[in-house]
């Protein structure tokens, strides 16, 4: 499982480590970017070193220094967000100061970790399982060292995480420290299940059972707080793919409608119908403006006036879908009922397809509901000498 999980959390610090080092080459001198940029490369460089079984080990072999450099990404990681929410809390020259104090603090982390790691080689090879504390006191005083800090770092960063995302009005900065705070949050379940494999083994805690989902809240962890930091840099572009997407999706939706009322006032529109929109992928919101007007012109040049057969329009009790319909069978029967002589008539009745008050968005919305109704919609036989408005 760890073949699959490390490589692919690696991938996703990795990426992001990518993304933000070009910033950090033009604008060195920020210090918080640096500690972003940083915090994804220690984050990557521990999920690539957690990945080789023969290096690591299993889960109960023989830890060596190997293992100890693995922990230490972690807390040099650890290290780097502390001094990017110091630089966002506080001033720069006061985040400077209070930086290099948190740094020195810090440092005495992996300098303990090693001192009694080196202690507990001293008296024999250190292992991940045993069945009392008191069997490894040096080893285990290493991993209360370890997950301390780490747990005291990752509590650190979800308060400040959830504090900020409530301040913030940048919707994708928000959402981004929320997703960072949950990865912290999940990080804390491992530190929980570190605490418990060390105290716990001989109240009957079984390290084994929990091994693999305390490693995968790591993992996860480390992926979501990664993707939360990241998210003002890639969520405005995916904001702009999803409203392409909903851009392109309307102006095929209202095609249907756009092209009957075409075929009967060709002069409504500024270019020759496109045989099709598939390709219609460039200038789209251009192109809906300009097919919600050339739509617009059509109803306008079809005329206001409603077909015997038609039955009365929906009051204002009627639902949207109704009053969709009801416009879709109402346009249907206008262009059915087509003549060449009602021209200058109907150009000057004039009628409009929806309410005269709506935003564009809103107006579109409507457009493609008539579209979608126009569409399933049967038009009447045209007479004799007609023009055909089916596309």
């Amino acid at each position: 499982m760890n073949s699959l999980r490390y490589p692919l959390g690696a991938l996703v610090c990795w990426f992001a480590f990518a993304r933000t080092l070009p910033p950090v080459l033009r604008r060195g001198r920020e210090p918080a970017l640096v500690a972003l940029c940083a915090s994804f490369g220690c984050q990557g460089m521990y999920l690539a070193m957690s990945t080789p079984a023969h290096l690591t080990g299993k889960l109960f072999g023989t830890v060596t220094w190997y293992n100890v450099s693995v922990q230490m990404w972690i807390i040099a990681a650890i290290a780097c967000q502390q001094v990017l929410l110091i630089h966002w809390l506080h001033p720069r020259a006061e985040a400077r100061a209070r930086a290099r104090r948190r740094l020195a603090l810090l440092a005495c982390v992996p300098a303990a970790m090693a001192v009694l790691f080196e202690l507990a080689v001293l008296h024999g090879h250190p292992r991940n399982t045993f069945a009392h504390p008191r069997e490894q006191p040096y080893f285990v005083a290493y991993q209360v060292v370890y997950l301390t800090a780490f747990t005291i770092g990752k509590a650190v960063v979800a308060k400040a995480c959830r504090f900020y995302a409530r301040l913030t009005e940048d919707v994708w900065l928000r959402r981004g420290l929320r997703t960072a705070a949950a990865g912290a949050c999940l990080d804390l379940v491992y530190s929980l299940g570190r605490f418990a494999d060390i105290f716990l083994v001989h109240h009957g805690w079984d390290p084994a059972a929990a091994a693999g989902f305390i490693r995968t809240c790591l993992t996860v962890g480390l992926t979501l707080n990664t993707i939360g930091w990241t998210a003002p840099l890639w969520g405005p572009r995916l904001e702009a793919v999803r409203a392409w997407w909903a851009d392109y999706r309307r102006f095929r939706l209202l095609r249907p409608l756009w092209y009957a009322l075409y075929r009967a006032h060709p002069e409504t529109s500024l270019q020759p119908a496109p045989r099709s929109d598939l390709f219609a992928l460039w200038d789209l919101r251009f192109r809906l403006h300009r097919r919600v007007i050339e739509i617009r012109d059509g109803c306008l040049a079809l005329g206001g006036r409603v077909s015997p057969d038609l039955g009365p329009a929906p009051g204002p009790d009627g639902t949207v879908e109704e009053r969709a319909r009801w416009e879709a069978a109402r346009i249907a029967a206008a262009l059915a009922a087509r003549t060449g002589e009602d021209r200058a008539q109907d150009l000057a009745a004039g009628a409009a397809v929806g309410p005269d008050d709506l935003d564009f968005s809103a107006d579109v919305r409507w457009l493609v509901q008539v579209s979608r109704a126009f569409a399933l919609t049967r038009p009447a036989r045209p007479e004799p000498g007609v023009v055909s408005a089916a596309p």
